[in-house]
């Protein structure tokens, strides 16, 4: 009777840190959303072409596809794109995204 007890607590261990840990790793996997949007941010205003396309930048937006840089009458629309970290032998691993690449569209004036 004992032994069996001493199984079933071993076994509702197991699976709680199992669960734990789980929950854990996928806490660790992104920062919060702040951080992104800052590093898509600092991604964007590191970007020499836009003031030499729309001259002086008023102000930048978050849109639904990404952002829109504006200068005047005109803008510039940003798309980031991120990727997830990779080991040394290219497989997936646990941490924040990154920015990969910057893509601009076309200037588009009122």
């Amino acid at each position: 009777m004992l032994d069996i007890q001493v199984k079933r607590g071993a076994l509702t261990l197991a699976l709680v840190l199992s669960a734990a840990l789980v929950f854990m790793r996928a806490a660790m996997a992104e920062l919060p959303p702040q951080y992104t949007v800052w590093q898509n941010f600092a991604a964007i205003t590191a970007q020499t072409s836009i003031p030499e396309q729309l001259g002086v930048v008023d102000r930048i937006e978050r849109t639904q596809q990404g952002y829109r840089i504006f200068g005047s009458n005109c803008w510039i629309d940003a798309v980031i794109s991120r990727e997830s970290p990779k080991g040394p032998n290219g497989q997936p691993m646990v941490g924040p995204s990154r920015v990969s690449a910057v893509t601009l569209g076309e200037k588009k004036c009122k």
